[in-house]
């Protein structure tokens, strides 16, 4: 998993493989950090993204609404073909913006 300032209101993370239930506590902390660092935007790089565990997917929508709490925004970035069709299948592009 990777985080990298994109600009000084805009951090992205980009988890790679498989975002499998023992990643989600590494996941979180880098959830957690961005938000703390105050960034307005945070940026979930799905490119490189195989597979979300509901867990995984669980800890997106709390830190969503988090976001949403705090008044920043939290959107989805470069999400793979397999991914993408994953996540509007689930409707997930209800909740959060997916650029593609």
């Amino acid at each position: 998993m990777k985080t990298r300032e994109i600009s000084r209101d805009e951090v992205e993370i980009a988890p790679e493989g498989n975002l499998s239930r023992e990643d989600t506590r590494e996941f979180q902390t880098l959830l957690d950090e961005a938000l703390k660092a105050g960034h307005h935007t945070i940026v979930l790089n799905f490119e490189l993204l195989t597979s979300l565990s509901s867990s995984a997917i669980g800890k997106i929508l709390h830190f969503k609404a988090r976001c949403d709490e705090a008044g920043r925004r939290l959107l989805i970035r470069k999400c793979n073909p397999e991914m993408l069709r994953l996540l509007r299948m689930i409707k997930f592009d209800a909740l959060i913006t997916i650029e593609t």
